[in-house]
Order: C-alpha cells, then structure tokens, then sequence
C-alpha cells in the first residue's frame, strides 16, 4: 500500500482504470479523495501494478476517530481492470494489502465492493474479515439502460402521467422550465437539500460542502434544476463515471404549489442529456437491501417498499446487487464491543452516527457528539 499519496502520473492511470471499468463510482476517483481530504480523510492507495501498467487497486479512506483511533472504508473498490488473465493474482494482491491494511493500521475497515467482485468478498472472508451491514455505501440500487431511443426509454416509464408528459412535452407551456446548474446554483441545492431534510427529519448537507462537492468532481459532478415560473422546485445532484450516470443528491421543495411530477420530469430530462453524452446506464442512486431482497429474491411484496423506492422503480430500471459488503475490526476486544453495542438502542444509535462519520464527514461527527 503507498501510505503517502502517489505520484501524479500513478495517480492518473488509476483515474483511467476507474473510469474505463463499468460500474464504477466516483468513490474510487483520486477527486474524491481530495474532496473527502477537505472532511478531515486522508486517502490512501493500494495499487496493483504490471509492466508498470495500474490493472486494479482501492482507495482507502481513512479517519482518525477519538477514542477508537483510524477508522478507513472503501467505496465500491477494490476495482479490478476487466479482462485481466492474472486476474485471481490480482484479487490476491489486493486481498492481501487489505488484509495486512486492517491488521496493522486500523482499528476498523468496511469494504463495500461493486457488483461482480464476489471472490474478492470471499478472500477477504478468508483472511478474516466478515460479512458486514454497516452499509457506507448502498448495497446495490435501479440502473437504466440509455442505450435505447426516447420511445424505447418511455416506453418502461411505470408512472402514466410521467409518460405521458414526457411524450408531450406539456410542462414547456406551464411554466416549467429544467436544464443544468452550475456553481452558481449551489446556493440553490443547499436550500433545497435543507427543506428536504427538514420534512424527513435529517441534517441535510451544507452549502460549503456541496460546493466542494462541485468544484472537486469537476466534469464527474453535474447539477440540475427544475423551476416552476422562475422558483426553484427541485434539484439533483448527479455524478459521471464508468459510464454510468448516478443521483446523488436530491433536494425537493413540496410548499411550492408546481404541477405533478417534477421529479420524474428532472429525471427524464437528466437521463436523456446522459444518453447524449455517452453514458450507457442511469443509475437512480441505492437501494437498500431489504428492497432488493424483494426485487431480486422475492422476499416480501412490493407494496411494502417505502414510498421513494417506489419511485424509483417508475423509470423501469433493473435492479442490481453490488457485491457483499465485508469489515475488519480488530482487536477482538473492541470487535466484541462492537457487536455488543448492535445489541442495545443507544449502542445501535452511536454506531450509526460512526457510520454517517465515514459517509458525511462532518455531519456525522456532530450526530456522534450529540448522541454520546
């Protein structure tokens, strides 16, 4: 593992492999390290290298955490380049800087790996990690396929009234209007973030860090608003890589009197400009696993998915898994704790707010402080 970060032109070729491997995230860009870095992380590489060329590796996002010490967490890596014949040997090596990462420089590490890695999953099991719900990232979500005509795209649209605005364009004349933000918008998402989170009851993200948000994603990171006769309504926060285009952030103003559907309409409106720029998938942005459990193995029924999982499926995405999620926490004596505290409401309440700590940065730590 490179502990210092790596030179300039290592850290590029690993921004090519993420971007050119399908499915992957942002997560793993060096961006988002540096985004990350502003929230108190420290990115840190681990690099599998043939003929000097970069054929897989993870960023590892690292924190120090009082009194538990280094807390790190991987989003949707390690990432492996696709079509490698030393593929097993590279999974090994990967495994094995985890491994030797977990063991020796943090108290805890969760690895959220993408779809279709799930021998790198077992590896890790092997050398001791376990299967983890700590979930900081999603453990899979709804992915639409762009590579199709505008018929073809509205054709899977599951709302009725979405489809047929969208196939006649009627919000043009009702004062509608939706197109790209920039940073000057920022003030915008913040406040729309900020009523959002004031009706579901969470501290939404600031403005200071969405900003940042724009500015270290650069051309990975695109904003979008919808206005209702010149007030914002709506806006999301979308993210560009591996050929996949993913809602981040959503901020959504339900006092202002707007016609129906103005979320699906940005959305549309959004997968149509991915499509044009050469995206193949549109990605809705998570799901949590007791949904997937009912989309991909038939536990449950469909009504019983909460009301924006629902929303979700109106764009007639396929849902997919990501591979499963592992941890290492270690000594025993503070893993045993650990599941301890799973067991108890406060326990389960501060072990959530660690967790918001490796997501949200800032924001967890002020849920940690006030929970303890």
């Amino acid at each position: 593992m490179d502990s210092a970060r790596p030179g300039e032109s290592r850290l590029r070729a690993w921004d090519e492999l993420v971007e050119s491997t399908p499915g992957c995230d942002v997560g793993q860009l060096s961006a988002w390290g540096r985004v990350r870095a502003a929230a108190g992380y420290a990115p840190h590489y681990v690099l599998v290298e043939r003929r000097g060329e970069v054929i897989g590796g993870a960023q590892v996002l690292v924190r120090q955490v009082l009194p538990l010490g280094a807390l790190g967490y991987v989003p949707y890596g390690p990432v492996i380049a696709t079509g490698v014949p030393e593929r097993a040997c590279v999974r090994d090596a990967l495994a094995g800087a985890l491994d030797d990462l977990a063991r020796h420089r943090l108290r805890m590490l969760f690895v959220q790996p993408p779809e279709g890695v799930d021998d790198l999953s077992g590896e890790l099991i092997a050398r001791g990690f376990r299967a983890s719900d700590a979930c900081v990232a999603p453990p899979g979500s709804l992915r639409v396929d762009l590579d199709r005509s505008d018929d073809a795209l509205r054709s899977e649209l599951g709302n009725q009234r979405l489809r047929r605005e969208v196939r006649r364009r009627s919000w043009e004349n009702k004062g509608v209007r939706v197109d790209r933000g920039d940073e000057r918008d920022v003030p915008v998402m913040a406040e729309l973030l900020a009523r959002t989170g004031a009706q579901h009851g969470f501290q939404p993200y600031s403005e200071e860090y969405v900003t940042t948000l724009l500015r270290g994603l650069g051309r990975h990171a695109v904003l979008w608003i919808a206005r209702y006769r010149g007030t914002p309504v709506v806006a999301h926060l979308y993210t560009l890589c591996g050929a996949t285009m993913r809602s981040r952030l959503t901020g959504f103003d339900r006092s202002v009197p707007s016609p129906h559907g103005l979320p699906g309409i940005l959305h549309w409106e959004a997968m149509r400009w991915a499509r044009d720029q050469g995206c193949r998938w549109f990605d809705l942005g998570g799901l949590p696993e007791s949904a997937l459990r009912t989309l991909l193995d038939d536990v449950g029924d469909r009504s019983s998915l909460s009301s924006y999982d629902r929303y979700k499926l109106d764009f007639g995405g396929s849902p997919y898994r990501c591979s499963p999620a592992v941890e290492s926490i270690r000594p025993a004596a503070l893993r045993g704790a650990y599941d301890l505290a799973t067991r108890t409401g406060t326990g389960t309440r501060l072990i959530r707010a660690a967790q918001g700590l490796l997501r949200r940065g800032g924001v967890g730590m002020t849920r940690l402080r006030r929970s303890g």
